[in-house]
């Protein structure tokens, strides 16, 4: 393998790999490339990375560590629905914030360098995280016969819905508050379905006083007819 001969190049190449991504995409990346941005030759870049996938698998593994960095301070909140729901607010906000690193942890199919299970277990500390939040949150409310890792990747999907829609451009608005406000309405929604008429908990977005409970669809009530005189 080759040896490092400067750790600081090699965060510099890091950070000039994603702007190129950000640019053109993981598809379109060369170490040519990467190199004619640094100033260098490719063979400098071959000193720190064997090839453009070992790069590429580095920037995945950097960007799912700052996604488990989000959710570790989730974890800070004051209650567990809090600290579920801030999780769910995190996910969202890393992808709007990072759409780069994002779409290199769940949306490129590109990078030919096969992860080991550490590499995988790594990228998916967050959700790790998440699900663990999950199973706390039904044990104090004494929830019972829930499937946590189902439940868990149907939350994940939930936000990956969101945010990349979001980043998409499919949403009629594109204000980080109304991206929000949405993954919320859906987090109750979820919560709704999941407990049902059980024991009736506050879900998550509701304990944090983000979302209001929708009222139930009422029927419009038509004008009743009056009756027509006869003609006399």
């Amino acid at each position: 393998m080759p040896r490092p001969a400067n750790p600081a190049l090699r965060e510099e190449i890091l950070r000039t790999a994603l702007q190129c991504i950000e640019a053109h995409g993981a598809a379109a990346l060369t170490m040519r490339e990467v190199a004619g941005a640094l100033g260098y030759s490719a063979t400098t870049l071959y000193q720190h990375f064997a090839s453009k996938e070992e790069l590429l698998l580095t920037l995945k593994l950097q960007a799912g560590d700052l996604l488990t960095a989000e959710m570790e301070k989730a974890r800070q909140e004051p209650t567990v629905a809090a600290q579920l729901l801030a999780m769910g607010h995190a996910y969202v906000r890393f992808g709007l914030d990072n759409p780069a690193y994002y779409r290199l942890i769940f949306q490129d199919t590109e990078s030919g360098v096969m992860p080991t299970e550490v590499h995988i277990t790594r990228m998916r500390q967050s959700w790790a995280i998440m699900r663990d939040t999950l199973k706390a949150w039904l044990e104090e409310d004494g929830i019972s016969g829930v499937d946590v890792d189902q439940e868990a990747h149907v939350l994940w999907a939930m936000g990956h819905g969101v945010t990349s829609l979001a980043l998409a451009g499919r949403f009629p608005f594109s204000d980080r508050d109304s991206v929000m406000a949405l993954f919320d309405i859906a987090a109750l929604r979820w919560g709704q379905g999941l407990f049902g008429q059980q024991s009736q908990p506050r879900d998550a977005a509701q304990e944090c006083g983000k979302v209001s409970p929708p009222r139930p669809p009422t029927r419009q009530s038509k004008p009743s007819k009056k009756p027509r005189r006869k003609a006399r």
